[in-house]
């Protein structure tokens, strides 16, 4: 299994090199090379997960390549294999290879078609590098490579503006979140001298006794490296207050908005918490702020979207939204439920890209949705696949999204989180309310296409639609009874012993749950906020004016955008114009350079004037240093 995991591991790895090497001499062939690799890792990965349930695989750990083993330290490159990384990089690769066929026909007409192509490779290596990694200096090197892809990926378009403004932001950010992350993972080496998984986890117990003394206040260890690790994960999985990033990221192609938001980039921070949970599980006060902060991110960004009319930007909005439930479940110990989210988020977020990328395309690339309407009878393909994603992305019964976030919800209020429960109630108003504006606005009304009788869009682009939509509406119902049991994920992740207690005392089974779905309040609102939406956007009944303060902080976004934009770049001007006058130039230049110089100039004019060429100067100063060395040693006997 290990070798296997090695060519899920290389094989994108490898497109990218022969991209590289191929550059622009032929686009089919930079076709068939990037979409081969990923098919390759995604076929490897569904065998991977064939023999490790087939064949009761226990978890398997295993380093393929030593760089350093010391007394000191020991650093590898080793992979982890078991049911939850394998499930990680099924969504990965299959997410991913959609998005590749996908973009053969979005990015068609580009001139920089390869460079695309080995950008996606790449970033799709990088994201399985965290997934299969058993240490965390490996962790570490994928969370890099993976920030570097997406700034990458997100300046795609290098002579659009905006676009290198997107990609600055989010390079910017994400390094604030790796501070954090960075000083944990140092925390992790010198409390536990290893950066190994198991051996980490086997230590927790020890440590999580020990304290830490930071400005005179202690601090329990363990809870200061699970903080620590989170702030990474708050910024790569854009958490308050680091998610302003990503809205932004917006200005890259669509293609890579569905795999950024889908299965990549922002998820690696949920996967990392699931990942280490063993860690997070002993930490109970981190986790009390987790789940804080996916409840606070999970409604207040959701109201964000409801002021938003950039189609993109609605989806992207609601992408932080469900990472906060994500979040949400993680601080409430519930891991399995947080992983069963993000798969199936995966395919319905990644479904509601590409239909705004297939929108837009048709609508000559226009975004603003009220520009847009009447595309339900031109665009069938589009508007059924949009429908299904969005019935999950609202948790209509029996969709995937229903099972993963109605879990959720209901899990997190079954065990007594009272507030964080109401905030997330409250987030099934506004994400339904936001689902509809695209849908009502987009679909129907009149039709503002120029053309009709033009065909929807390539078959590269509606292929993928239909796919996606089979894992957006199924997928939840499938692995919903296996997840719940404790069956899928097992020992991979810490407490489940929460989730199983709620399966059986609460939930059942999946059919229990379906039918007792329509008796909860999660419905009552869930159908409120569907006739209040097709009232206020189709119907256009009644009008709600917003006060102006309201509307105002909603579209600031609370004050992040000025935050972000005026505020952190002015600060950060002044701060630099103080280090560079006061300390490079004052201190380091006048003071240690320029003085250091004269000082020395001082000393070379005085020394220079016993440098008189004569023989008989240097003859007496010879003699005189002798007899003065003679009496010294005379002295001391």
């Amino acid at each position: 299994m290990i070798y296997l995991a090695l060519i899920l591991l290389l094989a994108p790895l490898v497109g990218t090199l022969l991209l590289l090497y191929i550059q622009n001499r032929s686009k089919r062939l930079s076709v068939i090379i990037s979409n081969f690799s990923i098919l390759l890792s995604f076929f490897v990965s569904i065998y991977l997960l064939f023999l490790y349930f087939n064949y009761n695989y226990l978890p398997e750990t295993h380093d393929v390549l030593i760089f350093a083993d010391t007394k000191l330290y020991y650093l590898a490159f080793g992979l982890y294999i078991d049911s939850l990384s394998l499930m990680m990089s099924t969504v990965v690769t299959s997410v991913s290879f959609l998005v590749h066929y996908y973009s053969i026909s979005y990015m068609k007409n580009e001139s920089s078609f390869n460079r695309f192509f080995v950008y996606t490779n790449f970033f799709t290596f990088s994201m399985l590098l965290i997934v299969l990694s058993n240490n965390f200096f490996q962790l570490f090197i994928g969370w890099e490579l993976v920030g570097l892809s997406s700034y990458l990926l997100i300046g795609f378009w290098t002579k659009k503006e905006s676009a290198i403004k997107a990609n600055y932001k989010a390079f910017l950010v994400n390094r604030v979140g790796d501070i954090g992350l960075l000083l944990g993972l140092c925390l992790i080496f010198v409390n536990y001298s290893t950066t190994n998984y198991a051996e980490v986890f086997s230590l927790s117990n020890t440590i999580n006794n020990h304290d830490i003394e930071i400005f005179g206040t202690s601090f329990n260890m363990l809870s200061a490296i699970c903080l620590l690790l989170f702030v990474g994960a708050m910024a790569k999985s854009a958490q308050v207050p680091l998610h302003f990033w990503l809205p932004d990221s917006m200005e890259g192609p669509t293609p890579i908005s569905a795999l950024i938001h889908a299965a990549t980039m922002v998820t690696a921070g949920i996967y990392m918490v699931a990942r280490l949970s063993p860690m997070y599980a002993l930490a109970d006060d981190v986790s009390l702020f987790i789940l804080y902060i996916g409840t606070i991110t999970a409604f207040f960004l959701g109201l964000v979207a409801l002021v938003q009319n950039d189609i993109k930007r609605i989806i992207a909005y609601s992408t932080i939204s469900q990472l906060g439930y994500m979040t949400a479940a993680l601080g409430a110990s519930l891991y399995s439920l947080a992983i069963f989210h993000l798969m199936t988020h995966a395919f319905f977020k990644a479904l509601l890209f590409l239909c705004a990328g297939s929108i837009i395309v048709k609508c000559h690339h226009e975004q603003d949705i009220r520009n847009i309407g009447g595309l339900r009878k031109f665009m069938p393909i589009t508007y059924m696949a949009f429908l299904y994603a969005s019935l999950s992305l609202i948790g209509f019964p029996l969709t995937s999204g229903f099972y993963s976030k109605e879990g959720i919800i209901d899990a997190i209020g079954y065990y007594d989180y009272t507030i964080p429960y109401l905030m997330l109630l409250a987030s099934i108003f506004t994400t339904t309310l936001y689902t509809s504006k695209i849908f009502f606005k987009v679909f129907f009304g009149e039709c503002t296409l120029h053309d009709k009788n033009e065909k929807e869009n390539d078959k590269e682009m509606l292929i993928p639609l239909i796919i996606l939509t089979a894992p957006s509406v199924f997928l939840g119902l499938f692995i919903f009874d296996i997840l719940m049991s404790g069956e899928l994920f097992g020992s991979a992740l810490a407490s489940n012993a929460l989730v199983i207690d709620f399966y059986n005392n609460y939930v059942t089974n999946s059919l229990h749950f379906f039918l007792h779905s329509f008796l909860t309040v999660n419905f009552l609102i869930l159908v409120l906020a569907l006739i209040f939406g097709y009232y206020y956007y189709y119907k256009k009944s009644f009008n709600i004016s917003v006060p102006k303060f309201v509307s105002t902080m909603l579209e600031g976004e609370y004050g992040f955008n000025n935050l972000s934009s005026k505020y952190i770049p002015i600060f950060q001007n002044l701060f630099t114009k103080y280090l560079w006058k006061k300390i490079d130039i004052l201190t380091i230049d006048n003071g240690l350079i320029n003085n250091t110089s004269a000082i020395l100039d001082k000393i070379s004019n005085k020394v220079r004037k016993f440098h008189t060429g004569f023989i008989y100067h240097y003859s007496l100063t010879i003699i005189s240093a002798l007899i003065l060395l003679l009496l010294i040693v005379r002295m001391q006997y």
